[in-house]
């Protein structure tokens, strides 16, 4: 699979293997796509307001709640009243902040950054592309239900808005 990336997207996942301390992320995706300066998805980046340090405080606050975006926690807890903030309060103040962080691992792709990049070789293919681009990266992350395609979608970058400026582009 990795033969038909494009010279752009082999970097944004070589990044993100290097920037990763234990697996590799949706967020080391992402901001690897934030390094490639000058391509598509680092322009539409940009223009949204995307930046490392917002990226960075999405995922250490997922992080916080074991790994559950606002979105999924909300999803999940909403009928049972129960408030993921004020469980993640109690539990680090009762145990010690962090203590639901994953434990450190060998770099490794994790469960998301696989569907992520499988997800991205999906958009190439429905696209009838014969490359993957970091514009395929950019759509699966905007597409995924973590924390990346909700920041993404809070900065005006979701899926189908992805979709329709990637159509637009020249």
């Amino acid at each position: 699979m990795f033969n038909r990336f494009t010279d752009v997207a082999r970097r944004v996942v070589t990044e993100a293997a290097k920037q990763a301390r234990r697996e590799v992320t949706e967020e080391h995706l992402l901001l690897a796509l934030l390094d490639q300066e000058g391509t598509t998805s680092a322009r539409l980046l940009s223009e949204a307001g995307v930046t490392a340090d917002k990226v960075d405080a999405a995922f250490r606050t997922a992080e916080r709640k074991g790994g559950l975006s606002d979105a999924e926690a909300a999803a999940m807890l909403r009928e049972l009243g129960i408030d993921v903030d004020e469980v993640v309060a109690g539990v680090e103040r009762a145990l010690g902040k962090g203590v639901l962080t994953p434990p450190a691992r060998d770099r490794r792709f994790g469960d998301a950054a696989k569907d992520v990049l499988r997800g991205a070789l999906a958009q190439a293919k429905s696209l009838r592309d014969r490359e993957l681009g970091d514009e395929h990266l950019l759509l699966a992350l905007a597409a995924h239900e973590g924390v990346a395609g909700q920041l993404l979608a809070t900065h005006g970058l979701s899926y189908l808005d992805v979709r329709a400026r990637l159509r637009g582009r020249t």
